[in-house]
């Protein structure tokens, strides 16, 4: 298909290694181990007769080959640095057959002729790929056909080379050409290690970020080799030989020694990168504080995390900038980001330097995990407290437009009728007073309730607080209550916002009020208001918490001994609902036929 038309996900998931595929460093280590002593084993018989002689570079050659192998190992949990990683394994064999001359016996010395430069020229062929293959094809041709050159040369010297333990092969009785051979082998070999140092230098002086930071010790490394390389090419080709040109080769390997160290050096920056994307982005992270942090770890300025936006032709960034959604072609590394069923939350742009280290993109898309579903719950918070505000709202503006309805109506309504009543009232009482006859204690009782019915109209028609309310609960309940002889209260002495001693308020006085009307004025009613800790599920499980230490919540109690079998759907009970939703409560009702009701709601003290 057309570049353009590439979707983001055929993109988004190459980058990544599947799970499990990157090893603990721990087992990085012993694998690194166990093959670094096998091929130094194999490095010992090979060079085993310098171990008299020459000891300490025999030491110093097996420290060369464990190290190569080491350093091979290292980079297996990374497969796009597969070749890298089979040309220093196939170097570090290679190496110690290049020293079989030293047996100086059969065709070990034809052997290690033939092999000649191979290993290093292996060696240098895979640090060429590192970390990402050379893109120029002719000055990777010129370096290959001068590698290969090197090596014909030491073929060639191989065959005029006059040597009594190998006098089974063919060979050319040409003492000079010989001489010029190793003249031009040694020069060579001088133009080649500076040649080749100085290539991999100026790769890595191009290199960027993350890639420019595990690659400078490799890239110190490799120059100090072809350094020694050049000094003890030099050395041979100025004639030294013996002990003198001995002592070279081994400050050649001590130096050569530093190039698998840096290899290894190199993966634990990585492992330490991988560690700080795992520590350092925490789950409570925002979206810009996660970028800002995989910015540093990866030394990355450009990092951007994209997720789908509202439209699915919108993505949002960190900063809730909209981008048009992520493609192939956009010049930049997609790494997908996965939540629960395998769907793709959010993209994270990097640059494409990044593309061959696939531990670091998979340990990126991991770290992000936790974060896009934290802020995905916070949303859903959010979505919450605005239904619970909304509900709010549609209370307050009922409650608002109730009492306007109530103040233009009680003047000439009930308030009218309620003082009309107690007049009547109050008539009556000076009548059988007058005419010394005592007062019956219902006409009191009337007359009582009346006067304080029609207070309670007064002050709630004008959007006043119910009489004692602004005491508390304690004083305003029980005061509410007086009129009604059969309504036992125990309220706790404890403050809680105004907003939700109104709400208890209403739920007590709705409630009651209730239970009068479908219990009759004689049903036993008992009211209780405690202050309760914990959580609203252990809340909601338990029936009495009168006795635990005050603290986050009001539990509001109406009981009553009528017939039960209220509809919690009904009008009154789901008006009541609603107002102790809207301030974050809860609301059970429990009315089996034939026992009574329980109202029961659980409020926070502080909205």
């Amino acid at each position: 298909m057309p570049a353009s038309t590439v979707p983001a996900s055929a993109a988004l998931r190459s980058p990544l290694l599947p799970p499990g595929s990157v090893p603990s460093w721990r087992v990085a280590a012993v694998r690194a181990i166990a093959v670094a002593a096998a091929v130094v084993a194999f490095g010992a018989v090979a060079q085993w007769p310098m171990v008299g002689a020459r000891s300490w570079l025999f030491a110093s050659n097996l420290i060369v080959v464990g190290g190569f192998a080491a350093g091979s190992v290292l980079l297996s949990d990374e497969p796009r640095h597969a070749r890298t990683r089979y040309a220093l394994l196939a170097a570090s064999v290679m190496w110690s057959v290049a020293w079989v001359n030293v047996w100086n016996s059969g065709p070990l010395p034809f052997i290690a002729s033939l092999t000649g430069p191979a290993p290093a020229a292996i060696a240098i062929w895979g640090l060429l790929q590192f970390p990402r293959p050379w893109r120029d094809h002719r000055a990777a041709s010129a370096v290959l056909s001068l590698i290969v050159t090197m090596q014909a040369v030491s073929i060639a010297t191989t065959f005029t080379e006059d040597d009594p333990s190998g006098s089974w092969w063919p060979s050319i009785d040409a003492p000079r050409i010989h001489a010029r051979l190793v003249a031009v082998y040694n020069s060579g070999g001088v133009v080649c290690a500076i040649l080749l140092a100085g290539v991999f230098a100026f790769r890595t002086a191009r290199l960027r970020g993350h890639e420019l930071r595990i690659t400078v010790p490799i890239g110190v490394a490799v120059v100090a080799g072809g350094l020694a390389t050049s000094l003890s090419d030099t050395a041979a080709a100025a004639g030294a030989n013996g002990r003198a040109l001995w002592t070279f080769y081994a400050w050649e390997d001590l130096l050569l020694v530093c190039v698998p160290a840096s290899f290894i050096l190199s993966y634990i920056l990585r492992r330490v990168c991988i560690e700080e994307l795992s520590g350092r982005i925490d789950a409570y992270d925002t979206l810009p504080e996660a970028r800002d942090k995989l910015r540093r770890a990866l030394r990355d300025p450009t990092v951007q995390i994209l997720v789908p936006g509202i439209s699915g032709d919108q993505w949002v960034d960190a900063d809730g900038r909209r981008h048009p959604p992520p493609t192939a072609n956009a010049g930049r590394l997609l790494v997908p980001v996965f939540g629960e069923h395998e769907t793709r939350v959010a993209v994270v742009s990097l640059e494409p330097s990044l593309t061959r280290f696939g531990d670091l993109l998979t340990a990126t898309a991991q770290s992000l995990v936790l974060v896009l579903d934290n802020a995905r719950l916070v949303t859903q918070l959010r979505d919450e407290i605005s239904l619970v505000e909304q509900s709010r709202s549609r209370v307050d503006a009922a409650v608002t437009a109730e009492r306007r309805q109530i103040w233009h109506r009680t003047g000439a309504g009930p308030l009218s009728l309620a003082e009309a009543a107690r007049g009547h009232l109050d008539s009556g009482i000076a009548a059988l007073t007058a005419a010394g006859q005592p007062i019956p204690d219902a006409l009191a009782a009337a007359r009582a309730t009346t006067t304080h019915a029609a207070d309670d109209i007064r002050r709630l028609s004008s959007g006043a607080e119910p009489l004692g309310l602004g005491n508390g609960l304690a004083d305003a309940v029980p005061r509410v209550l007086a009129v009604h002889p059969t309504v036992r209260a125990d309220v706790i002495d404890l403050r809680a916002d105004p907003e939700v001693e109104r709400v208890a308020y209403f739920v007590v006085t709705a409630a009651v009020a209730n239970a009068i009307r479908h219990a009759g004025a004689d049903a036993a009613v008992t009211v209780t208001i405690t202050s309760a800790d914990g959580s609203r599920d252990e809340l909601a499980a338990e029936d009495d918490r009168r006795e635990r230490p005050a603290a986050e919540f009001l539990v509001v109690k109406v009981r009553d001994n009528g017939l039960g079998g209220a509809n919690p759907s009904g009008h009154g009970l789901t008006l009541m609902a609603e107002r102790v939703a809207s301030i974050g409560g809860d609301l059970s009702i429990i009315s089996p036929v034939g026992i009574g009701t329980t109202v029961r709601a659980i409020l926070p003290r502080r909205v």
